[in-house]
């Protein structure tokens, strides 16, 4: 059930995603997307920091209800305001629309480990992925074909009515299948709703964080690079950019079935969490080394689609066997941090260095390839403290029970 509300919520999101890009960069050009970006890390900073308040007052179900119906009257509210013609409510959409997606996904994520054991984990975290993934599959196929005649405004719309299902299935599998109780805690001590404590304590935490703000350096410079090829491609057409950024995600989400439905089980059942996580950046290196001897839409595509694909399927579910065994504050808190903090910070603070290049000169998008393989050679190196502390927990687990 957890799962069919996210593929609602991923559906949706393929909407907003193709539209909010067309249109910032529409309006502001491909070459500020690092500029919007730099201003992640503190939005998502300050918005996990108001999850981590509300989970404290609310719990995990109404939480989950609150962030889901919030999210969705945002976006409408920008819909309403680019009815206007207005170009400022652009950035704030590409902010809300990189911020409320990892916020959802990971609340359903929270609730999914907290109810599945490691074994059991093992054989299901990838079809869970590709249940989701259905949504996003056919978002993308509806974007494409929907794009031109209704216009990149109309999509906004659509992803925020794809929201009222989400939630109200949510909070349906809460209400039937209980909600993990919330520990006593001291109130008022606010450092505790975000988590941060915990991360002294737990080093796997800390290889988490490293390894997802590394690894989303190498989805950013991708992303740049790729989207400001695709602005020279489709100058002057920002719907028939739509409608190929559309066809481009829903192609990629419906390749990703594959992955999720069949390889990833397989994967995680039979051969040793390490040496999944090993196999992520060493296919990404390859991939951006080759468009790096023969940079075009072709080769840049290719190393984007590469990396989400594996992002969305295999990544996802062997990382998420690393939060089953831990407590219910580092599952609901200091997850939130890592992959909804960390994955936007690791976008947001990458942007903020290359802005800063920017304004000295520095011609960044002759860089961003070379910045994508050092930064995933980075990832490389961090599996092996992360999967050694991975190991110590699963020991620890294995005694304790």
């Amino acid at each position: 059930m957890m799962a069919v509300s996210a593929m609602f919520t991923l559906a949706g999101y393929e909407f907003i995603r193709s539209a909010s890009m067309v249109l910032f960069k529409t309006a502001y050009g491909a070459e500020n997307l690092p500029l919007v970006m730099a201003a992640m890390p503190v939005v998502v900073f300050a918005g996990v920091a108001l999850y981590g308040w509300i989970l404290s007052q609310l719990g995990p179900r109404r939480t989950l209800l609150v962030t889901s119906v919030g999210s969705g009257l945002a976006i409408f509210a920008c819909y309403l305001v680019l009815l206007t013609g207005s170009k400022l409510v652009t950035p704030v959409l590409f902010l809300l629309k990189e911020f409320y997606i990892v916020l959802l996904i990971e609340q359903y994520w929270s609730y999914i480990n907290s109810s599945l054991h490691s074994a059991t984990a093992r054989k299901v975290n990838g079809p869970i992925t590709g249940i989701a993934g259905l949504g996003g599959a056919v978002g993308g196929s509806m974007v494409a074909l929907s794009a031109e005649s209704l216009g990149t405004e109309a999509m906004i719309l659509i992803a925020a009515i794809s929201l009222i299902p989400a939630a109200l299935i949510s909070n349906l599998t809460y209400t039937v299948h209980g909600e993990p109780a919330l520990p006593e805690r001291v109130r008022g001590r606010v450092q505790h709703h975000m988590g941060w404590h915990l991360f002294r304590a737990n080093p796997t935490l800390a290889c988490l964080l490293a390894v997802v703000l590394s690894s989303q350096v190498v989805a950013a410079v991708l992303d740049f690079k790729f989207q400001g090829l695709l602005s020279m491609e489709f100058a002057g057409t920002p719907d028939k950019e739509t409608a190929f950024q559309g066809n481009f995600w829903g192609t990629l989400n419906a390749s990703v079935l594959l992955l999720q439905f069949i390889i990833a089980p397989i994967l995680l059942s039979f051969i040793a969490i390490r040496w999944v996580h090993l196999l992520l950046p060493l296919i990404h290196i390859v991939a951006i080394t080759m468009a790096i001897i023969e940079p075009n839409v072709i080769t840049v595509g290719l190393a984007f689609f590469l990396f989400k694909a594996f992002d969305y399927s295999i990544f996802r579910a062997a990382k998420e066997l690393l939060y089953i065994p831990l407590s219910f504050d580092e599952r609901y808190r200091a997850k939130e941090v890592i992959d909804v903090f960390g994955y936007r910070a690791g976008k947001g603070g990458s942007s903020v260095v290359i802005v800063l290049l920017q304004k000295m000169g520095v011609v960044m998008n002759n860089y961003y390839l070379a910045i994508g393989v050092v930064m995933a050679v980075l990832w490389l190196v961090l599996i092996f403290p992360l999967t050694r502390q991975r190991h110590e927990t699963s020991s620890r687990s294995v005694v304790g029970k």
